[in-house]
């Protein structure tokens, strides 16, 4: 796969490179844990075999690694060696500038994928003459594309995390109901505890947010810093977890947005129905461009959802692009929707999976014609997981209006 795409885009190599796991997309692809404590490169050629350099004593690192990356192995020991050696490694002739790949972004546009230092490019620049090119396609489609066990891990994860969401409300409903005190941390241990019951992963930690903290996108609560929680306040929930026995399965990652009350106020279903748009307007904007036979971009689905927000007379209240990608660390390394924080060009390829969560966060807010404004954060996340030919939405249903957790 890696020698099919270098040929298609006419890149002559991708070269790997790594120090002390300062590089962990190589550590990724070699299928290394630790990187050692010496700097080494591994060069995949578009054709032929893959070969290495790699500090004499450190050589024993690379004895197991994959059959498809095995290759000749050259030894240094001098910084003069490796610079002499760079050159030979990567074959580069005299006569014509070659493109090499590395984890390296112009502008630093995908710090996702710029992984390794300006230091080394300018080393491989000077001692190859080549041109760098970003590998941020090839990463993504080396790392980034899930495998049928784990889609089926992730649909299982999401139902988990959907059946936990339902019972927080709940737990939440109950104690107000009751008169009884609840805290965002409560609600906070709670989902985490509900999480275990169900076998996934509890080392990450679920957000329970109230008003104006809620404005805050990562807001997190602790035992000695939180808000409780009154009848009239506005709830957002966002969990994510993935099955705790493997550790290559993919998260499941969902906000929702709730009240407590019976009746929801007008403006937060206003603003949650502004939300909400933003969120369709993503899905469908993908869904088109396959419709048509075009390919769907990160940058532009994210553009199509802070449209519908700015539109709406909210522009000034968004504080995060649409979503990210998703993987067995929440946050991984695929297409991000984003053309917000950063310019993600890359394209949304099948079996690619990511979250869209367009927020609206306004810390003075006055939702409730209350004398003090309480301040008001939205958010809606779902998880979609693309096909050749649509988008699916793994985290169905799809919340189509604030939750009243006390009707």
């Amino acid at each position: 796969m890696i020698q099919s795409y270098l040929r298609q885009q006419k890149i002559y190599g991708w070269l790997l490179y790594s120090f002390r796991n300062q590089n962990p997309i190589a550590l990724s692809v070699v299928g290394l844990a630790h990187g050692g404590s010496r700097r080494w490169f591994l060069w995949i050629p578009a054709q032929g075999t893959p070969a290495w350099l790699v500090h004499a004593i450190e050589t024993h690192m690379f004895v197991d690694v994959p059959t498809e990356l095995a290759g000749d192995m050259t030894r240094y020991v001098s910084w003069r060696e490796l610079e002499a050696e760079l050159p030979r490694l990567v074959g580069a002739p005299s006569a014509r500038r070659l493109r090499i790949a590395m984890e390296y972004s112009p502008r630093n546009a995908l710090p996702y994928v710029s992984t390794v230092d300006g230091g080394v490019i300018d080393l491989v620049r000077e001692t190859t003459r080549a041109e760098i090119v970003s590998s941020a396609d090839l990463v993504q489609q080396m790392t980034a594309v899930l495998s049928a066990a784990q889609i089926a891990g992730h649909r299982r994860a999401a139902a988990g995390c959907l059946a936990v969401k339902d019972a927080a409300f709940a737990f939440i409903g109950q104690r107000l109901r009751h008169g009884q005190d609840v805290t965002e941390f409560d609600v906070q241990c709670f989902i985490n505890d509900e999480l275990a019951k169900r076998n996934l992963q509890t080392g990450v930690t679920s957000l329970c947010s109230v008003n104006a903290h809620a404005a805050d996108p990562h807001y997190i609560s602790s035992a000695a810093h939180h808000s409780s929680i009154q009848i009239g306040d506005a709830i957002v929930l966002d969990m994510w977890s993935r099955e705790t026995n493997n550790p290559d399965d993919y998260f499941a990652d969902i906000t929702w947005t709730g009240y407590c009350g019976v009746d929801v106020p007008p403006k937060m279903r206003a603003v949650f129905a502004v939300v909400a748009q933003a969120r369709d307007a993503t899905v469908r904007h993908i869904q088109a461009r396959l419709d048509a036979g075009q390919p769907a971009y990160g940058y532009q689905a994210d553009d199509a959802a802070r449209r519908v927000i700015s539109d709406a007379g909210y522009g000034a209240f968004i504080l995060h692009r649409t979503g990210h990608s998703l993987g067995p660390t929440g946050h991984w390394i695929g297409a991000n929707i984003d053309n917000l924080e950063t310019q993600d060009r890359r394209q949304l390829i099948p079996n690619l999976m990511f979250t869209v969560e367009p927020g609206i966060y306004m810390p003075e807010f006055n939702f409730d014609d209350s004398p003090v404004a309480k301040g008001l954060g939205v958010r809606s996340e779902i998880d979609c997981l693309m096909h050749g030919d649509r988008v699916e939405v793994t985290t169905l249903p799809l919340q189509h209006e604030v939750i009243p957790i006390l009707a």
